[in-house]
């Protein structure tokens, strides 16, 4: 009787041994965090290497554009305060303004002329007409006027140059997530083509000398 227990136990132990392989869903999370260490934990370094070199490629892409756009940023921003007496902290609203407009008395002129058209002729409101006009015009220190045409030009190319770089930015993150993607559904493919190749056999022999059983089991991969 405490024979047949203790292979009852035995048994009992080798089927708790995970046969079915590596996990997939270990292998996912792997490649999601840092794309080709699935590819590794399957056994494919190779892989793993070239996804690992490209996520670091496409990591230093990403830092590199990031600093081209602060570096752009504070250059109009310079530029801004020494060619047209912008002070420096204004809001993004206000260069995007002063990109459009050459000068705040053309803004406000604008803006003064559409007001005077719909709340003064259209429809008589004067009230309406004075808060529209301290809301939208500009006075004091915001005031600005690009001295030519190729300061501002030139602003407007520094702007376009740090536009660029923020697209850039976004590709180089979007191609940072779809390699994670890709590493993550080619790590499960080749974690359950491993668990395929593995075969498990089992061997249970009589022992009849000494009233029991012998067990083999091996794993082939």
């Amino acid at each position: 009787m405490r024979k047949v227990l203790l292979l009852a136990l035995m048994i009992t132990l080798l089927l708790m041994i995970p046969l079915q392989g590596k996990s997939v869903p270990k292998a996912m999370l792997m490649s999601a965090i840092l794309p080709g260490t699935g590819e590794i934990y399957s056994g494919n370094v190779a892989k793993g290497v070239f996804f690992i070199s490209t996520d670091l490629l496409i990591l230093f892409n990403a830092n590199r554009y990031g600093n081209e756009v602060n570096w752009l940023t504070d250059s109009y921003k310079q530029y801004a305060y020494t060619k047209a007496d912008i002070s420096k902290n204004q809001s993004a609203q206000y260069y995007e303004v002063i990109h459009k407009w050459r000068s705040s008395d053309e803004y406000n002129s604008y803006y003064e002329m559409q007001a005077r058209n719909y709340f003064l002729i259209s429809n008589y409101d004067p009230e309406s007409y004075n808060a529209y006009i301290l809301t939208h015009s500009y006075s004091g220190e915001n005031v600005w006027n690009w001295q030519n045409e190729k300061d501002w030009n030139k602003y407007k190319s520094i702007r376009r140059d740090k536009q660029t770089m923020v697209m850039n930015q976004k590709l180089a993150i979007g191609a940072a997530i779809a390699n994670r993607v890709i590493s993550a559904i080619d790590a499960t493919f080749l974690i359950k083509a491993a668990n395929k190749r593995m075969s498990t056999t089992f061997n249970l022999t009589p022992d009849f000398e000494n009233n029991g059983a012998i067990l083999n089991c091996s794993l082939e991969f």
